[in-house]
């Protein structure tokens, strides 16, 4: 899903697009799910995968700036508004907090689209992305010297079961390769940076920034 600042600054650098944390889906009860979702739109401190990266000071300019100035959603940068695609909840997660990186800017939306919501649902759709026109500074970042990455997928929707999984990270820290663990007697191959290959009919969302690092 995309995020548009409507009230756009003209700017010589041009336009830019964030994609960093993966999607949580919260069950209502036992016969459902709210149909709102929940990530991380911009992480402080970590590059992103074009190589750019926010302060912290910077998250919150976007994330303040995104709801004072009024904000639209669409899919895939598609340009089509969707009404039925709610910012229900925004703001900069607090040191302590269990659930979302500290520092990062996260919305909860709900989804009112059934196609939409389906995409969610299947993995294709994972992940928010922010887009505006904004002032870019080049700067010498030092990418930490960590090889992989390893931690715990984010729960199946329909049973609730888990994988540990473990990553390979390119010269820019960005995910190349990696798989599971063996759960229920399947494992997941992982290409992306966000969600695990399909197998035993179902994928996984994992967030790599969360991620113990290694050697």
């Amino acid at each position: 899903m995309s995020l548009k600042n409507i009230k756009r600054r003209e700017d010589p650098y041009g336009d830019i697009e964030d994609s960093e944390g993966s999607v949580r889906l919260f069950k209502k009860d036992d016969e459902g799910y709210e149909r709102i979702v929940f990530a991380e739109v911009i992480i402080p401190n970590v590059t992103n995968v074009y190589g750019d990266f926010h302060t912290p000071e910077s998250v919150k300019e976007f994330a303040y700036g995104f709801m004072l100035s009024g904000f639209g959603t669409d899919v895939g940068h598609n340009e089509t508004d969707y009404d039925s695609l709610l910012v229900v909840e925004s703001f900069i997660a607090r040191e302590g907090d269990t659930e979302f990186i500290p520092g990062s800017w996260v919305i909860g939306m709900y989804i009112g689209d059934d196609t939409v919501w389906e995409q969610i649902r299947s993995g294709e759709l994972n992940g928010f992305s922010y887009q505006a026109m904004v002032n870019m500074l080049p700067v010498d970042i030092e990418v930490p010297d960590e090889v992989t990455r390893s931690g715990e997928t984010q729960p199946d929707l329909e049973d609730g079961h888990t994988h540990e999984y473990v990553v390979i990270l390119d010269d820019n820290g960005r995910v190349i390769a990696g798989g599971t663990t063996v759960t229920n007697g399947h494992t997941h191959v992982i290409r992306n940076h966000t969600y695990t290959e399909d197998a035993d009919g179902h994928s996984h969302i994992f967030n790599f920034v969360k991620g113990k690092g290694g050697l």
